[in-house]
């Protein structure tokens, strides 16, 4: 029940962030676009609390789905644990690297 819940939040959360990141990146004057103003504006913390926000819920949107056609398509027992469990360690992984990147 909660996975599914949550798999519905986090495809609202992924569809808002994408239209307020598409509007940004493509509705900016070109001096947004420089270096220093990418910098700036990526080590503010509201901006931090975004990418990390539209990080996990893509993680969590993405291997949840996975994960139903894992439970759906594949037969065999162990085969379906194995995938379970690479897939939440490579989840565990990429949102570590991920929330890594954008902190420091």
């Amino acid at each position: 029940m909660w996975g599914w819940l949550f798999h519905r939040v986090t495809g609202i959360i992924l569809a808002f962030g994408l239209i307020y990141h598409f509007f940004m990146m493509h509705f900016m004057e070109a001096e947004a676009y420089s270096y220093q103003s990418v910098i700036q504006r990526l080590s503010e913390p509201s901006w931090k609390l975004f990418n990390i926000v539209f990080l996990i819920s893509a993680l969590y949107h993405g291997f949840y789905g996975i994960n139903g056609l894992v439970k759906e398509y594949v037969k065999s027992e162990g085969l379906k644990n194995f995938l379970k469990f690479f897939m939440f360690i490579l989840s565990l992984a990429l949102a570590f690297f991920g929330i890594k990147i954008v902190i420091f």
